[in-house]
Order: structure tokens, then C-alpha cells, then sequence
């Protein structure tokens, strides 16, 4: 069977929402995403959600944020997530998901990617060297996580 790439549909955001969590499971991260259909679909405004559809199921989906690089001076597209179900695998779905991403975000200026890869997923770390991608070992990302914002904002203005 083959499959076509799309933007998402509203009725299809839970079953994103579910890929999410089985990219959390297929790493074995400790993490439980919190993302729900309904928390996708209310943020519709900040994410761009690609799926690859099979005969009316869902094998795979690409969210990615527009960014902007004051350091190239440009927008860019940020991958947040990238899963592809493991039947659909090594068929080209995630290339293709991330090629229409690609093109959405270049269609509004975008002329960089961006992304993270969990450092236990080797697969992902071949997959994207395979297409180009520069691992960048001078960044260190840097997270405050809910409750360290919440602490964070509520001690003073910062004047």
C-alpha cells in the first residue's frame, strides 16, 4: 500500500496525541507526554501538524513550530516531534512527513530546521545525518520545567 502526507485534521488530533505518547514509549523514557487531542487543537495558532495517512489510518506525523534565529538573522522551523508507526517504518514516512513540513515552513520564510533527538535514539540520529543534518555539540539545551517558571516569575520584576 502507499500513503499520502497531509495537514492534520481536527478529528485526527487525539490519535497524534497518542503517536506522541508512543514516540515516549518507543525511546523508554521515564517522561509521560501530556499532550492530549484537545491541548493539540487549542494550540493550532503555534504548531504545524503533517500526517501520513493509509487507507484512512494514521502512520505517522511531523509537529514543527516556526522559530526565529537571531544569530542567522531568519525564521526556521523547529521539529517538536517526529513518529512514525513501526509497520510504516522504512518505507520513507518520516522523510516525506518532514519534507512537507519543511515545505509549509519554507512557504513562510523559513530557510533553516532545527530539532533534538533523545541521545538514546540512535535510529533517529541516523535517520537525520542520513538527510543532511549537522548534530551542533556546542549547544546545551536548557529547560525550566512548570514549577521552576512558576517559582521563577513569581520573585520580583527583575528591575
Amino acid at each position: 500500500m502507499s500513503f499520502g502526507c497531509r495537514e492534520m485534521r481536527e478529528d485526527e488530533a487525539e490519535a497524534v496525541a497518542r503517536m506522541v505518547h508512543d514516540l515516549a514509549e518507543h525511546i523508554g523514557t521515564d517522561f509521560v507526554p501530556k499532550l492530549t487531542g484537545e491541548a493539540l487543537l487549542a494550540a493550532r495558532d503555534l504548531i504545524d501538524v503533517t500526517v501520513a495517512d493509509e487507507a484512512g489510518t494514521l502512520v505517522g506525523a511531523c509537529l514543527g513550530l516556526m522559530t526565529f534565529s537571531t544569530w542567522r538573522g531568519t525564521r526556521g522551523l523547529y521539529i517538536v516531534d517526529l513518529f512514525v508507526t513501526p509497520e510504516a517504518r522504512g518505507r520513507k514516512v518520516g522523510e516525506a512527513l518532514l519534507r512537507l513540513s519543511a515545505r509549509r515552513a519554507a512557504a513562510r520564510g523559513a530557510s533553516f530546521i532545527k530539532l533534538e533527538v533523545d541521545e538514546t535514539n540512535m535510529g533517529a540520529e541516523r535517520f537525520y545525518a542520513r538527510l543532511g543534518f549537522a548534530k551542533k555539540t556546542e549547544d546545551r539545551l536548557h529547560v525550566l520545567e512548570q514549577d521552576g517558571l512558576k517559582q521563577f516569575i513569581s520573585v520580583g520584576d527583575g528591575s
